[in-house]
């Protein structure tokens, strides 16, 4: 039976195929289990894993092409050896792993996101997948046996494969059970499994029914002082706190805020998540990060509970990404869709708060520090730290031009933040001005082999989770100040936010916590 397998001319196929994406597609996978392995002396799982995982990917294969036949069997084939070089591009190249959430941001990735991505090296890894493709359909002739018996075919060998897995595990599951569950990350590194698997998932979740649209907070009311409450929120986007010279980073990436003494800085802020499309409809969320899932995107916001008790909404979004849906039912929008610097984000704020006078929340969503392409997102007038990475292939610049290219994206956060304080100073007399940023997630510049952001929560670095927050409050309210900076040291995070807000507005709820409130 296994000598006529061999024989069989669609199983080579799926041999041969499985071999080059298990060799080619899995250097990260490799790379990490030997760090880790020889560091421990387990030489023997060193050495065995490329066998099992050849034989998972088998396997995978086996299953995965149970039911095609003939032409379909081609066409499937193509798109695991594309899926398998795509993969393997991001996780060699920047340490991305390719789970649900990294699918739900490819979803919402737009055009401008997609140009910024492309490099030779993606066309190197897709230009071989391109000539593994045309071999394989129109160079390589293959002879089927009849549906029925291809069918068992595949299944005895998936079978059989995973046996041979299963009796190569019990032999030695004390030193692959101790390893990897020291190192449970490795399994998200592996292709096409973890790949493969997460798709699945994120297809079952988007298949299923859309839950009904949740009002919260029905019962909420506010009283409107004589003098109007104007709260500005810039959301920053992919800032990091330990790159801020506020935080005690050695380079002076915020000259203008570090001269100001209106301003308070907690040190120790968690983001809900380490990607856009989960942290920001996260934290305008009343759930929190251990309560969030994409579901809870069916609930009102705490834009929507301010909105409807009164207080006017103007969104200006320079983020690529847009608004997540959070500002979709107020009417006061503005995209620019990260076209130009972020400065243009108060281009219109003295105009359109001279439209009336009534209690106001102002979010500034920006694009900030979103990468590779630091280097487009500050005028060369703030190329204040060189040599600069120019380039999204990040790969061909060293950790100091990368950082710096960073940096100087951190110095552009730091003028648009003090341009809109000083339009806020310029305002007091007729309003209780409040300040408020928060980066929606950091971001990492190349530490230990990772890049960007968006790895899963549990394992990834600080770097990714701990973002800058940084509060201004007008003259009439330097008590809140003082009493802020009292609290300037404690762990706060984005599940504060949705409170902090209600709290800043008087506004009366049920859903309102005020032991989440930052400012109690």
């Amino acid at each position: 039976m296994l000598l006529s397998l061999v024989r069989s001319q669609s199983q080579r196929t799926i041999i041969w195929i499985a071999l080059g994406i298990v060799l080619l597609c899995n250097m990260t996978f490799f790379s990490k289990l030997f760090h880790y392995s020889m560091s421990e002396h387990n030489y023997f799982l060193a050495f065995s894993s490329p066998f099992i995982l050849l034989l998972l990917c088998i396997c995978i294969l086996n299953f995965l092409l149970l039911i095609t036949y003939k032409t379909l069997f081609k066409i499937m084939l193509v798109f695991l050896i594309f899926s398998g070089a795509l993969s393997g591009y991001f996780m060699d190249t920047f340490g991305t792993i390719i789970d649900t959430n990294m699918y739900t941001n490819a979803m919402q990735t737009d055009s401008t996101e997609v140009l910024d991505l492309l490099t030779p090296k993606l066309f190197l890894y897709l230009g071989c997948a391109a000539l593994l493709s045309f071999w394989l359909l129109f160079k390589t002739p293959i002879s089927f046996s009849s549906y029925g018996r291809e069918v068992v075919q595949k299944a005895f060998v998936a079978v059989f494969s995973l046996a041979l897995i299963a009796g190569l595990y019990m032999s030695i599951s004390k030193s692959y059970s101790s390893f990897f569950r020291n190192h449970h990350e490795l399994k998200m590194y592996l292709n096409p499994y973890y790949p493969i698997a997460s798709f699945a998932k994120f297809a079952y979740a988007k298949i299923q029914p859309k839950p009904e649209f949740m009002a919260i907070a029905t019962d909420a009311t506010r009283t409107s002082s004589e003098k109007k409450k104007l709260v500005v929120f810039i959301l920053g986007e992919t800032a990091r706190a330990q790159n801020f010279s506020l935080s005690g980073y050695e380079v002076q990436t915020n000259p203008l805020l570090s001269n100001r003494n209106d301003i308070v800085f907690l040190k120790n802020f968690a983001s809900c998540g380490t990607a856009t499309a989960v942290s920001v409809p996260c934290m305008f969320s009343k759930f929190g990060r251990t309560n969030w899932s994409e579901e809870k995107e069916s609930y009102e916001n705490v834009v929507d509970v301010l909105a409807k008790t009164g207080v006017r909404i103007i969104w200006r979004d320079n983020n690529s990404g847009g608004d997540k849906a959070i500002a979709k039912r107020m009417n006061d929008v503005v995209k620019y869709g990260g076209s130009g610097f972020d400065d243009v984000l108060l281009s219109d704020f003295q105009t359109n708060l001279d439209k009336s006078y009534e209690d106001t929340f102002v979010v500034l969503h920006q694009e900030g520090s979103h990468g590779p392409t630091y280097f487009k997102r500050y005028p060369d007038s703030f190329k204040k730290f060189s040599p600069t990475c120019d380039t999204q292939e990040l790969d061909k610049c060293s950790h100091e031009q990368i950082v710096n290219s960073y940096n100087n994206t951190i110095l552009y956060t730091d003028y648009i933040i003090n341009q809109t304080i000083n339009l806020l100073k310029a305002n007091e007399d007729k309003y209780e001005t409040t300040l408020i940023y928060i980066s929606d997630h950091g971001e990492s510049l190349g530490e230990n082999g990772v890049y960007l952001h968006g790895l899963p929560y549990m394992i990834a670095p600080e770097a990714q989770k701990h973002v800058p927050a940084i509060f201004y409050f007008g003259d009439k309210l330097k008590a809140e100040r003082e009493r802020l900076s009292l609290k300037a040291s404690e762990r706060f995070s984005h599940d504060n936010l949705f409170h902090t807000l209600l709290g800043r507005f008087a506004v009366n709820t049920t859903e309102y916590k005020p032991e989440l409130d930052i400012l109690r």
